[in-house]
């Protein structure tokens, strides 16, 4: 009977210790817990990923607008330019729309004579120079004689038989507005703009 009470009570002592070992175990919460070393390293790698994107888009960002704000600037600058330019060819474009033609008569006619097979042509030319400039025209009346001179002798040696063609006409044509600016010295702007035929007899 002693034995059987002294093996309860050597059960009973080692069910306390087991309850109180359980109780410890349960008071201390951090035991058998690992760090996340792990999930904190990856979470740091997840969030310098997401900066460099941010700051790579940012970068993108401002090389764009940069470029487009200097390519939008060269053109507005060139077409501002070329409206300044039109503005600017308007006024002289309607200037010469309204100037008027002012033609000069160089009487008398010209009579020249000429050789041709063996026989004696005769040439007689009106003619009227044109010029929107009131001065050219002034300039031409003031030499006049210089240049009926220059004009007689052109005629003179023209061919009879290059002058029957339309060709040799509109080439005499341009070789008289030749010669009056050679011998009234017209250069640039100053010029005879035109010369015209009123008459043309050879016989």
């Amino acid at each position: 009977m002693a034995i059987e009470k002294r093996h309860f009570c050597n059960v009973d002592w080692i069910d306390r210790r087991a309850i109180m070992a359980k109780k410890q175990d349960d008071l201390n919460l951090g035991k058998g817990v690992k760090p996340d070393t792990q999930g904190k390293g990856a979470e740091k790698q997840g969030m310098n990923k997401i900066l460099i994107i941010i700051i790579a888009v940012l970068l993108l960002l401002i090389i764009g607008g940069g470029a487009a704000y200097f390519l939008m600037g060269g053109d507005d600058a060139t077409a501002v330019a070329g409206q300044g330019s039109d503005v600017e060819a308007a006024p002289a474009a309607e200037v010469a729309e309204e100037l008027e033609p002012i033609y000069l008569p160089l009487d008398p006619a010209f009579v020249v004579n000429f050789e041709h097979n063996g026989s004696i042509r005769y040439l007689q030319l009106s003619l009227q120079v044109m010029s929107y400039d009131q001065g050219v025209v002034d300039k031409i009346e003031a030499n006049m004689p210089a240049v009926r001179n220059s004009l007689i002798l052109l005629f003179s040696g023209q061919d009879y038989a290059a002058l029957n063609t339309l060709e040799g006409k509109e080439g005499l044509r341009l070789k008289v507005k030749e010669a009056i600016h050679k011998v009234v010295r017209l250069k640039g702007d100053k010029k005879v703009d035109d010369v015209f035929f009123t008459g043309f007899v050879m016989q």
